[in-house]
């Protein structure tokens, strides 16, 4: 069995001098890059790395053939392709307890040779990079929104909004930013323009508005109202209420099915989740969960919703077809806010109490990494890639920003005082 760094050699020599595009100019770097993946699949059943990692890898080498085996071939999604695998390989041989300082430099070295060769060919064929992403954060104690560029981490601008925001959703089409502010003096949510990231509109909504999500065409905002026990239904081209359906006690949270048919709504105060039809506006069934549910995340194949039971220090997972609690899953103290990567298989959940985040795998629903962040994680977003998530610290003012291959810290961005929701365009 070759090592790893032979592996890498091998891969280095399978890429041709010019334009990375095969089968043109001939089929054989194709043959060179499988051959090479399939050694690197039998490396994975003994390196002496976590069970998390050689599946994250083993996904990411299968991604790569089959992208390999394409028909029509895209060499621009081969070469991302190829990227992530580089990334996850990068985690690897920083994280192997076995290698001594000379053969982490070398396999470091080599990794940065082929990423080299990849950043080349990503440029010379004119693959379209992926949009520009930002994350919007609510700073609940300053009354204000940073903004953050994902690409630099750092802090490009801050919005003046209400009193007390709270939580903020971006519009599928990535035009505006709606923002819910809490305190009774204010009782709205502002709509920020993201091209400009100026307050363009101010919507009045019930009492004490905790929560936004927006439905997949961008047409709806629906807002809890924790001070008045309903949702208030925001039609987005005119910035007015369409409707206003009560719930639970104490409405906490909300997220959208998919398909944009149903709202599902955390109810903190009676320990349920009313589940909502988006077409009629009228809850259609009341879920049972933990005590103090707070967050709410739905899959992206529409099947299963993830709650945060504060109280109870579990996260509920209900089956969308019956609406039934078919796994309860123990994570760390106070589960503050959940979201979900965007191929459904890991979910994220903010433990406020306990300083960190425990990831969770959809298939089993099992806690299988707990990441370290700073004081009173709160809120919780992916990027759109799935590479990342950021966290807002409530009590240290700041924003961590986990590397979801790995599941380590890799940088903590300053914001406003106490950020608390947080959405990524």
């Amino acid at each position: 069995m070759l090592s790893l760094s032979n592996i890498l050699e091998n891969l280095i020599k399978a890429f041709p001098l010019g334009c990375f595009c095969p089968p043109d100019p001939n089929i054989e770097t194709i043959e060179q890059l499988q051959s090479t993946l399939d050694d690197l699949l039998l490396w994975i059943s003994s390196a002496p790395i976590s069970a998390s990692l050689k599946l994250q890898l083993q996904e990411a080498i299968n991604n790569v053939k089959e992208q390999l085996e394409t028909d029509p071939f895209s060499c621009c999604d081969t070469l991302q392709s190829l990227e992530t695998l580089l990334r996850i390989l990068t985690t690897i041989v920083n994280t192997i307890g076995l290698l001594n300082l000379s053969q982490k430099v070398n396999l470091l070295g080599l990794l940065q040779e082929l990423q080299t060769i990849l950043t080349q060919s990503l440029f010379c064929l004119s693959c379209e990079e992926e949009p520009p992403s930002f994350a919007y954060v609510a700073n609940i104690m300053s009354d204000n929104v940073s903004v953050i560029d994902i690409a630099s981490n750092t802090v490009i601008a801050t919005v003046p909004v209400g009193v007390n925001p709270s939580s903020v959703a971006i519009t599928p089409n990535g035009n505006f930013a709606y923002v819910t502010n809490a305190n009774p003096s204010s009782n709205n949510v502002s709509v920020i323009d993201t091209a400009s990231n100026t307050v363009t509109a101010t919507v009045p909504v019930g009492g004490i508005p905790n929560d936004v999500a927006i439905t997949p065409n961008s047409n709806f905002a629906y807002v809890t109202n924790a001070g008045s026990n309903n949702v208030s239904v925001i039609n987005t081209v005119s910035n007015t209420i369409i409707a206003t359906v009560p719930v639970g006690v104490n409405p906490e949270s909300v997220a959208i099915t998919p398909n944009g048919n149903f709202a599902y709504v955390t109810n903190a105060g009676s320990n349920n989740v009313s589940v909502i039809n988006t077409v009629s506006n009228t809850v259609i069934a009341t879920v049972s969960v933990g005590v103090n549910p707070g967050s709410v995340a739905i899959t992206p194949d529409g099947q299963h919703v993830y709650v945060t039971n504060g109280g109870s220090n579990n996260v509920s997972v209900i089956e969308t077809i019956g609406n039934t609690v078919i796994a309860t899953v123990t994570v760390g103290n106070y589960p503050s806010s959940v979201a979900i990567t965007p191929d459904g298989q890991h979910v994220y959940a903010t433990n406020f109490f306990s300083d960190n985040v425990s990831v969770i795998e959809t298939v089993g629903n099992t806690v299988i990494a707990t990441v370290t962040v700073g004081g009173g994680p709160q809120g919780v977003a992916i990027t759109p890639n799935g590479n990342f998530a950021y966290v807002t610290n409530g009590d240290s003012n700041n924003v961590s920003v986990i590397e979801t291959v790995g599941n380590t810290v890799i940088a903590t961005i300053t914001v406003g005082i106490f950020p608390f929701g947080i959405a990524i365009q």
